[in-house]
């Protein structure tokens, strides 16, 4: 279904934390975003012309125990594309290549004993919001203004576990925590709660929606679809046997894209059946590569990019 076509150096490896990889383009070139510790890879797939761009974490060297990039995100808010860093110091907002820091929110002092502070998950609105996530539990809320203005305008706590990962679809955000719980909330003028799915006895890594149905992948290796609007359970897939650290939807044709620590690459088919909702399509092992995310190259699913633990380069796939 899928062949190599073409490897993608880094100038830094890839650090072992869930969906490590982004994508964005920019008048018809795509480019990949890679984190490796207090920074953050900016390579384009289409040429290897391009030379490979580090955005390093503004605010690291405030801080004496430095910064870890979490999650990196392109969203797109009020017709502009943005560059969202979660880090361990707080959230930092950039133009889509990171040449120009826009918006900033530290996190509060910690004390020595306290838990490892964070920011994790992100996703965005249509009604021009940008949702990330605390080790708190707490969903931080960030308006962007007409004029490109941002602040935060509310602060939601609906968990009692730091936040892994978030998703959104139209006007309904979705969010997951490290002790396996979903929450389904939807932008009313304020993000109100719809409903909750209880945990499976392990942490979410990664969610993703698509039509009226939002996809989760587990530390488990488990892959498990939900009703968008009321939370009931569709389908489970033990798709792979380790941690589900990649999860991506083709828009067009309803492809999903997985990926695991255990090596593996996985495409299912999303159907309106209610007896097959799922079908498993495709299998791709990197050999002894531990994979942390991964992304189609477009909204049919006619390519997709991968990334491995302490590897310098993202492997390239088309169909």
């Amino acid at each position: 279904m899928y062949e190599r076509e073409k490897t993608v150096l880094l100038r830094s490896s890839a650090s072992l934390l869930p969906n490590n990889i982004c994508r964005i383009f920019v008048n018809g070139e795509m480019y990949a975003g890679v984190l490796h510790k207090d920074e953050v890879n900016i390579v384009s797939v289409t040429t290897q012309e391009v030379e490979t761009k580090l955005v390093v974490a503004t605010g690291a060297v405030s801080s004496t125990t430095g910064v870890t990039v979490m999650q990196a995100s392109w969203v797109e808010v009020r017709e502009r594309a943005l560059l969202v860093l979660a880090t361990t110091s707080g959230v930092f907002i950039y133009d889509w290549d990171g040449a120009v820091l826009l918006f900033s929110h530290f996190l509060p002092p910690t004390p020595p004993d306290a838990p490892y502070a964070f920011v994790r998950g992100i996703a965005s609105l249509y009604t021009g919001y940008i949702c990330v996530g605390t080790h708190t539990g707490e969903i931080l809320v960030i308006n962007v203004g007409e004029e490109g203005e941002m602040g935060i305008v509310e602060k939601v706590r609906w968990h009692a576990r730091p936040i892994t990962t978030l998703a959104s679809h139209g006007q309904v955000l979705v969010s997951g925590d490290d002790a396996g719980d979903i929450t389904i909330a939807q932008d009313n003028k304020g993000l109100a709660k719809m409903c909750s799915i209880e945990s499976y006895g392990f942490p979410v890594t990664c969610l993703a929606t698509w039509g009226g149905n939002m996809l989760a992948g587990y530390l488990s290796g488990h892959l498990r679809i939900f009703n968008l609007e009321n939370g009931q359970i569709v389908a489970e897939v033990c798709g792979h046997v380790r941690c589900i650290t990649g999860l991506d939807v083709a828009r067009e044709t309803g492809l999903v894209l997985t990926t695991s620590e255990d090596t593996f690459t996985r495409v299912w088919q999303l159907n309106p059946r209610p007896d097959l909702p799922i079908e498993h399509k495709y299998s791709q092992s990197e050999e002894n590569v531990a994979l942390c995310g991964g992304t189609f190259t477009d909204d049919l699913g006619s390519g997709y990019v991968v990334t491995g633990y302490d590897r310098r380069d993202i492997f390239c796939y088309a169909m």
